[in-house]
């Protein structure tokens, strides 16, 4: 008899022997109940020794020499042995962009075009080629032939979502691992530079990125990592598993599965739904230290000292269920100067303090009104209130929508808000004075506001907030009224917060009475300003809210005018979805090439249809933009560098 047939038998004695033996007579409980399940136990106790442990034995890539490798500590199992007992959780968390955070190159995991394209950028030439199983890239001086020892092989690869980066031995070989110079955008198929897939300045050559996945990118793109710098000159970085598995989120699980390989104990769990101490749950946690389990990577923090010199020969110390803050940190505009140079701050948050770059929203919640306001200062709001990490549908439909951003379900509405604000839903519309249904009476629109960016895209602030024209006036972060409202004024917004709301209104100048407020940030904000209102001029509430045909002129002026490349790709992907407009053909690296062929298509284009144009939006009676105060406007930009990474 196989494992499975001793497996059901187990079951069948238990189910049916009871009866059997009340039938004949039998008094005594322990004889009716006990016995039987004794000797299910012994079957099924037969039956999972002869299938071995729960757990798959680690596998170690000793052979392997040129890259980091998963070679598990003690306490580590890996994903694979979490599969055998919670399929369902990991089929999702396998669908899921933490797992493919970082990867062992291979035609499985690979979504760049590696197909003998060849691409020059700023004298440097690039060939990306897939050889058997493998993928390489060689590098040389445009116009010059390829020399021998100049391709490289690509070995580990970073995200699956929007771009993948890869990376590839240092030179003279070891586990030390240099940056490839170029990134692939999935949905454009092409590859640009690293640094223009960013908001970063311009610049011209190739970036050196040494060792930076080494000491930087594995403390959140894998899990169980150890740089393992501790001796000099080298660097033997070995991670428990690539990617963000299950144990980043749940904690090392040998003991929870050494323990479990007992089905008593792991039924009885399940029949009296307790919580099993040998695992953490982040749901069973507290508000705090269920969000500090996100927080050890989606956050803006330094390592204490103790903890720095602990990483860099063994990795974190942090395990889900501690408290983050006895390792490290947290950091935010008004931290000491010492600890976060004023380029980053202006680089990282806002200057009323809000995050303007994503990936980092723990900070975001910590200060929160949701999160530190609760009743007697208990902490109500945690990150698992909206998202999950394992979806309940588990159709192959719904877990794709649900991994872009792992909300739960109808969390993308305002039933997100209502869990504790429920009295507003009673009558949404007298809070928003917008009609219910509509974007204006979604919550989140209002007091999460796409004011982050990262990965050629706006995220939703994660700081709670109320929409203020003094905010943005003082600061420059763009207010979530004219984030929609594309063609208001910051004026009209002042106006409409003081009637419904009662804000005090701001002494605001000429222009901010006159000249929409997304315009301003188009044409004389800094470049944070500019990728929002480019971005926005492509969000769907924002066109459905705003006579939408005014924007190409401006969107097209981003994307020749712009310094910055990302700002000229979003421009361009924004233009792409307006009607007229998806299939026009254009490069952001070489935007003069286009110049030409692109205006006459957008002014064809647009003159073929009747266009609403308000004042607000700089043009005149008879459509034609108002240049001169255009230029005027430009010629004020704010040309202070911004850099903002992820």
């Amino acid at each position: 008899m196989n494992v499975e047939g001793l497996i059901v038998l187990a079951v069948l004695i238990g189910a049916l022997l009871p009866l059997l033996l009340s039938a004949l007579g039998a008094r005594s409980s322990l004889l009716k109940y006990g016995a039987p399940m004794l000797i299910a136990y012994g079957v099924f106790r037969i039956a999972t020794l002869m299938m071995g442990p729960l757990s798959e034995p680690p596998v170690t890539e000793s052979d392997v020499l040129d890259r980091p490798v998963e070679d598990p500590e003690s306490d580590y199992v890996s994903s694979k042995t979490c599969r055998s007992c919670h399929p369902h959780q990991h089929s999702t968390w396998s669908s899921s962009f933490h797992s493919s955070m970082t990867q062992v190159v291979s035609p499985r995991t690979v979504v760049g075009g590696f197909d003998g394209r060849e691409e020059n950028f700023y004298g440097w030439r690039f060939r990306l080629e897939r050889r058997g199983e493998e993928y390489w890239a060689e590098i040389g001086d445009t116009g010059k032939a390829f020399v021998s020892g100049s391709d490289r092989r690509l070995v580990l690869s970073t995200g699956s979502h929007h771009m993948q980066k890869y990376w590839y031995s240092s030179v003279g070989g070891g586990r030390k691992l240099d940056l490839f110079p170029l990134v692939y955008l999935i949905e454009s198929d092409r590859w640009v530079p690293v640094h223009t897939a960013f908001i970063q300045p311009p610049k011209e050559g190739m970036p050196v990125s040494e060792g930076r996945w080494n000491t930087g990118c594995n403390q959140c793109h894998a899990t169980g990592s150890r740089p393992r710098l501790h001796e000099p000159g080298k660097i033997d970085t070995r991670v428990a598993e690539f990617g963000i598995a299950c144990e980043s989120c749940h904690g090392p699980a040998e003991e929870h599965v050494r323990l479990n390989r007992d089905p008593l104990r792991r039924y009885s769990y399940h029949g009296e739904d307790g919580a099993d101490d040998t695992i953490v749950n982040p749901a069973r946690l507290s508000p705090k230290l269920s969000a500090q389990v996100c927080g050890q990577c989606h956050g803006v923090w330094r390592l204490l000292d103790d903890e720095g010199r602990h990483w860099r020969e063994k990795g974190h110390q942090y395990r889900p269920g501690d408290k983050l803050e006895d390792s490290r940190q947290y950091l935010f505009h008004d931290s000491d100067s010492s600890l976060l140079a004023r380029s980053q701050a202006e680089s990282i948050f806002w200057p009323d303090g809000m995050l303007r770059v994503t990936g980092r929203e723990y900070n975001g919640l910590l200060r929160s009104p949701c999160y530190a306001g609760g009743e007697a200062g208990e902490r109500t709001m945690t990150c698992s209130s909206c998202h999950s990490m394992h979806p309940e549908a588990g159709d192959a439909g719904s877990v794709r929508e649900w991994a872009d951003d792992q909300l739960k379900a109808d969390m993308k509405t305002s039933a997100a808000c209502l869990q504790c604000h429920s009295s507003l839903g009673e009558d949404i519309s007298a809070h928003t004075h917008h009609s219910p249904g509509s974007s204006g009476s979604d919550c989140y629109n209002c007091h999460m506001p796409h004011t982050s960016l990262g990965l050629l895209k706006a995220v939703r602030s994660h700081t709670i907030s109320s929409p203020a024209a003094k905010a943005t006036g003082t600061s420059g972060k763009p207010n979530a009224c004219n984030l929609c409202h594309l063609d208001k004024t910051l004026a009209w917004t002042a106006g409409k917060l003081s009637e419904w709301y009662g804000q005090p209104k701001p002494a605001l100048g000429a222009e901010d009475s006159s000249i929409a407020a997304s315009i301003l940030w188009a044409l004389r904000g800094d470049a944070a300003q500019r990728a929002l209102a480019a971005w926005s001029m492509g969000w769907k509430p924002a066109l459905e809210a705003s006579t939408p045909d005014w924007m190409v002129f401006y969107l097209v002026e981003l994307m020749f005018d712009d310094d910055y490349d990302a700002i000229r790709y979003i421009s361009q992907r924004s233009l792409r979805g307006h009607s007229g407009f998806s299939r026009l053909d254009f490069d952001h690296m070489n935007p003069g090439r286009y110049e030409q062929t692109v205006m006459r298509k957008v002014m064809e284009t647009w003159s073929s249809r009747k266009r609403l144009l308000p004042p607000t939006t700089l043009y005149d009676p008879e459509g034609r933009p108002r240049m001169d105060r255009i230029q005027k406007l430009r010629a004020q930009r704010d040309r202070k560098p911004i850099t903002i990474t992820e």
